[in-house]
């Protein structure tokens, strides 16, 4: 209330009328009236109602609210309460009034050792995480904490770009790579206690293969799969694919116990951090202490949301003090593309291939990053960030194209996800669209809730990003070829029959620069027939607190919680 009636307050004094405050607390105007008297009763403020229906009621407070937020703050640090202390970053209070404890709350945020040298990084999130079910989760963030809660069978090392031992300690591939055999390390436990056998594997593959899971396209080769004991299991596949181990590496195949249950809030798996406690405000992870590779270096991650803040971290961490140099921004030019895909299942425009080159010239990147006043993103022209390089547009063409394509100003459904900068650049598509009759009606997608949910086939074009895997390969293979993701979603048979083909052949190569031909001529393909438009390369920022050190490279903005340690 005392944050909302901040703008009007004159003298501790503002006028609101009691409907505001409902919608506020949503409650009735009743309960308002309730709230505030009892608010009077404890002497924190006076109450004066409005006189007639409709007139403005007026409250005094006892106490400045700048005095009273400080006085909040240094008892809910002195309680070590970060459930108070993030409850109130959710409001719209200025941050210098955080100040004078700033550096006690930089104890409690970051990097924090408890009694008995208990070591505990605390992150801040700028959304809550979605779905952590490995068969249904598409999202980078959550892809990315599975690896640090289950393991795969096997693993890719993206310095050496090889794939190497983890469930598995050793495999092999035979009859034109149809017959893959691997051999289980013995006394892998779980969570639970219980030891891992190739029952685990076997069930594991055998969930993650039906239809409607996120990670049926990777196993569709998979014709049976054997055990030949408890370390030993041997898949065989309808058709050659030397490609068919890297799937294998992904934190969507975490192997998960056959006799547990899975509830993506327990978590039960073999990973070095177990899952302790998950709301809707905070996750934290705790060191598996008998896993079987290393024991993580920090005992406990803690997770702690801060939403409706343009950047959480210093919301939290800086609070006020433009000099705090205890977090270090490490930031990561290639952390995805940003595309916009056209709907050819909904959008009847989307079928002239006039219409969709009208859009490419509409869509400039380089006057999007100017008008926006964004110089950190980079043009993109291919899923590569290597391969991408400035394209020529020409917007006199755009209103012979739209005629051509017999659009005449019908409104389009135009979806993008939740996230602010997001946002921001849909609402520059539609201002940018309707200067040449293009009308668009922007649909926002909240990624925390509605991801899942949304009716994507209602929409008729849709701008989102795609943020890779570690493995850069597989994630673009996933993009063109998963049928959850927008490609496979929205484009015609046509176009999906000559994507499928590219990375059919792609798969039957044992050398990079053989496959890496397939993936210049598939590019080729979409950007020639303007399938989808590529907008930019994001710039993901990560602030990593000074003494936190790692021997891994930052993962298109994620870290390997594994292997951080205090310097």
């Amino acid at each position: 209330m005392r944050a909302f009636l901040l703008e009007r307050q004159i003298d501790n004094t503002a006028t609101f009328r009691l409907n505001e405050l409902a919608e506020k607390w949503a409650c009735s105007d009743k309960n308002v009236k309730r709230k505030l008297k009892k608010y009077q009763e404890l002497e924190f403020c006076q109450y004066q109602p409005g006189q007639g229906r409709g007139n403005a009621s007026k409250i005094t407070f006892a106490q400045s609210f700048q005095s009273e937020i400080e006085d909040f703050i240094r008892t809910a640090v002195e309680q070590e309460n970060l459930d108070k202390l993030l409850g109130l970053l959710q409001f719209n209070i200025p941050r210098e009034w955080f100040s004078s404890v700033s550096s006690e709350m930089n104890e409690l945020f970051g990097l924090h050792t408890e009694k008995g040298d208990q070591d505990i990084l605390r992150l801040v999130i700028a959304r809550p995480f979605s779905i952590l079910d490995p068969l249904h989760t598409s999202i980078n963030m959550e892809s990315s904490l599975l690896l640090q809660l289950g393991d795969p069978l096997v693993r890719f090392d993206t310095t050496t770009n090889t794939v190497m031992p983890c469930i598995a300690h050793h495999w092999k591939a035979e009859h034109n790579s149809t017959v893959w055999t691997f051999h289980i390390r013995k006394g892998i436990r779980f969570h639970h206690g219980r030891t891992l056998t190739s029952t685990d594997v076997y069930q594991t593959l055998e969930k993650a293969m039906q239809k409607g899971t996120v990670t049926h396209w990777y196993l569709k080769d998979i014709a049976r799969i054997e055990l030949p004991s408890e370390t030993k299991i041997t898949i065989h596949l309808h058709t050659p694919n030397p490609f068919f181990i890297r799937y294998l590496c992904l934190g969507n195949l975490v192997i998960l116990p056959h006799d547990v249950p899975f509830d993506e809030y327990k978590w039960t798996s073999t990973g070095a951090f177990k899952l302790t406690k998950r709301s809707s405000q905070k996750l934290i992870l705790e060191a598996f202490d008998d896993h079987f590779l290393e024991r993580p270096f920090l005992d406990r991650i803690e997770f702690w949301l801060v939403k409706d803040q343009k950047n959480p971290v210093i919301t939290v961490t800086n609070m006020g003090n433009a000099d705090n140099t205890d977090y270090t921004d490490h930031a990561t030019k290639d952390y995805g593309v940003n595309i916009v895909t056209f709907n050819f299942k909904h959008c009847t425009f989307a079928h002239h291939r006039a219409f969709r080159e009208a859009f490419y010239h509409l869509l400039d990147p380089q006057k999007m990053l100017h008008d926006l006043e964004n110089d950190e993103e980079s043009e993109a022209s291919s899923y590569f960030f290597h391969k991408s390089s400035p394209q020529k547009r020409d917007s006199s063409k755009i209103t012979a194209l739209l005629k051509s394509a017999h659009y005449n100003g019908e409104p389009l459904r135009f979806a993008i996800l939740s996230h602010a900068k997001t946002i921001r650049q849909g609402r520059w598509v539609v201002a940018r669209a309707a200067e040449f009759g293009i009308s668009l009606d922007l649909q926002i997608i909240d990624i925390s809730s509605e991801f899942y949910q949304a009716k994507w086939e209602d929409i008729d074009i849709n701008m989102g990003a795609d943020v890779p895997s570690s493995d850069i390969e597989i994630a673009f293979m996933d993009f063109y070829g998963n049928p959850n993701l927008a490609p496979q979603r929205f484009w015609a048979k046509k176009e999906l029959q000559q994507i499928e083909e590219l990375l059919h052949q792609a798969r039957q190569c044992t050398a990079f620069s053989d496959r890496d031909y397939f993936y210049d001529q598939l590019e080729s393909f979409v950007r020639d027939n303007h399938l989808l438009l590529f907008l930019e390369h994001m710039t993901k920022h990560q602030f990593i607190h000074a003494t936190i050190q790692t021997e891994d490279k930052l993962l298109y903005g994620h870290l390997n919680l594994k292997k951080l340690w205090i310097g």
